[in-house]
């Protein structure tokens, strides 16, 4: 396979992961949600670390030669497809996310290993993979943000513009009697 077709497929599954994200959104149903989540970052994790270990074994890096056996390119293809589906879901659902992954010990080094070794692969990356990477690890690593940084996302965020955004009510003086205060004249 070459890189160029490589990066084209990359693409495309790109394009089936906004489908997703766009479903997941769709989903009124905070429980029902929350399932689907977990079992989507549950899985995400537990091939992250197995494709992660088959390429480590194999030496297999953004400049080390193209891998020619199909088991090697399967699996660089899924580390790449999977660290930016979990960008996205991360990225749009940050606190479910926090939620789910707080049980996973070493959900962030893992992670961050995992979307710096995805970054280097600009061959096969498109540009707005890269982007989503660096927002990611933004996202992930307080201490790498940049002052602009904000995940509109984040419920905090979300409930902050909300009550921005809602017009102050001005009091209407209601018509009819009404207490007054008590002036005494003396």
């Amino acid at each position: 396979m070459s890189l160029i077709k490589d990066s084209k497929i990359f693409i495309r599954k790109r394009e089936e992961h906004k489908l997703l994200i766009n479903h997941l959104q769709s989903i009124d149903d905070y429980g029902k949600r929350y399932k689907l989540m977990k079992i989507g970052i549950d899985e995400i994790i537990r091939i992250i670390r197995e494709e992660g270990g088959k390429l480590r074994g194999n030496k297999i890096t953004s400049d080390s030669e193209f891998p020619k056996l199909q088991e090697l390119i399967n699996a660089l293809a899924q580390f790449l497809e999977n660290t930016c589906l979990f960008g996205e879901m991360v990225l749009h659902f940050p606190d479910m996310s926090y939620r789910i992954l707080k049980n996973v010990s070493d959900w962030r080094t893992l992670m961050t290993d995992a979307l710096n070794y995805s970054k280097s692969f600009v061959k096969i990356l498109d540009e707005k993979s890269i982007e989503l990477l660096s927002l990611l690890n933004q996202e992930i690593n307080e201490d790498q943000r940049t002052p602009e940084y904000v995940n509109p996302y984040r419920e905090t965020v979300l409930s902050t513009e909300s009550t921005k955004d809602k017009p102050k009510k001005k009091s209407k003086s209601k018509k009819g009697p009404s207490l007054s205060s008590a002036k005494t004249e003396l």
